[in-house]
């Protein structure tokens, strides 16, 4: 898939403009995966600009985190997303994302590197983690 982004360059720096936060952001790879994935949950799968949240602030053990993007679904974290650059794919970001869904609950949580997804549900009662080919729809 392929979408059109806002970019600018100010002062030797390209500037990608994030559809959720409305304003530019620093162009970094993390970033770009971020702003394809909000592109794709939109446009793909019609999850609606106020369900989505970026970078939000969430306190794990008095420590200030920001989840990459966090949906909601009736009023409930419903996709928990872990954007990484293309490079950066591994047993420890499964771990992290594990470690704030205990606080968060959400119903899938998802490792993406655009190039990779990884989307799983952990079902507590049969301590088993359920994946899944594809990011769920809206509906």
């Amino acid at each position: 898939m392929k979408y059109k982004f806002l970019i600018k360059h100010y002062n030797n720096n390209t500037y990608i403009y994030c559809i959720i936060r409305k304003k530019y952001y620093l162009f970094t790879k993390e970033e770009y995966v971020r702003q394809h994935m909000l592109y794709y949950l939109i446009l793909n799968k019609g999850y609606d600009f106020s369900s989505i949240f970026v970078e939000k602030i969430y306190y794990f053990n008095n420590l200030k985190k920001r989840i990459d993007i966090l949906v909601y679904k009736n009023n409930q974290p419903f996709i928990l997303i872990e954007c990484k650059s293309s490079k950066i794919f591994s047993k420890k970001v499964f771990d992290q994302i594990i470690k704030y869904n205990f606080y968060i609950k959400s119903y899938y949580l998802l490792i993406t590197n655009w190039i990779n997804n990884i989307i799983f549900k952990i079902d507590f009662k049969n301590h088993i983690i359920l994946f899944f080919n594809e990011i769920p729809n809206s509906n």
